[in-house]
């Protein structure tokens, strides 16, 4: 179960439109049902159409803290980070999911907590989705992680993948996307840490995927869809 098998910090860091912020979700209420104490931090400080803001209510009715830009969902743009930021970091004893923003741009928030967050332990799961435009391939997945990487001066540990497309997905979406990710996971050497699936369709898939399930649900918001 992975509220037995992931660390007290948890970063998920990927591509626009690979399923982090959503996973992000998925997890922190799974962990918070499984008793853990949970916080998460959106560090996506480019203000884009997704984020967690978007979740908030969600997260609320499960009792899990969150933590925002400053002017998150507003139109306010301007990338600034709540103080509170880095004294969770610094001295929180519990859960950290941390949602950081896209690509190397969105990365460098992260960079300003890399010392602080290399001493508390970590892990960093790379968001992927081969279905997505700019990650079709491993090599351009491994571009996206290297400059992740050197943006956020923090490195990957493991993946998260998120194969879908959208409402068109089915389990064979899915299944014809294991391939690619075992590809990802031996060309990297990091672990399949967790595979999100639409929670309608866990149980068909459940036996082709080796390693954790994430359930997810698509979220909504008006004219677009978070998977």
């Amino acid at each position: 179960m992975l509220s037995e098998t992931l660390s007290k910090t948890i970063l998920f860091a990927g591509h626009y439109g690979s399923g982090k912020t959503n996973m992000a979700l998925a997890l922190a209420i799974e962990l918070k049902k499984a008793g853990r104490d949970v916080t998460v931090i959106d560090l996506d400080i480019i203000n884009p159409y997704f984020r967690l803001a978007d979740g908030s209510e969600r997260l609320a009715a499960h009792g899990i803290d969150h933590i925002a830009p400053m002017y998150a969902n507003t139109n306010v743009d301007i990338p600034v980070l709540p103080p509170k930021v880095g004294a969770l970091i610094d001295s929180y004893e519990g859960t950290l999911i941390i949602d950081v923003g896209g690509d190397d741009t969105g990365a460098a928030a992260l960079g300003g907590f890399s010392k602080a967050i290399t001493a508390r332990g970590y892990e960093m799961l790379l968001a992927v989705n081969c279905y997505r435009p700019f990650t079709g391939t491993q090599g351009e997945a491994m571009d996206v992680a290297a400059q992740i990487e050197h943006a956020s001066h923090l490195k990957f540990t493991g993946l998260a993948a998120n194969p879908n497309l959208g409402r068109e997905t089915t389990a064979e979406t899915i299944t014809t996307a294991l391939p690619f990710t075992s590809a990802l996971s031996e060309e990297t050497g990091l672990p399949i840490v967790l595979t999100a699936v639409r929670k309608d369709l866990a149980e068909a898939v459940a036996p082709e995927i080796s390693g954790e399930i994430l359930e997810i649900e698509i979220l909504e918001k008006p004219g677009w869809e978070i998977y």
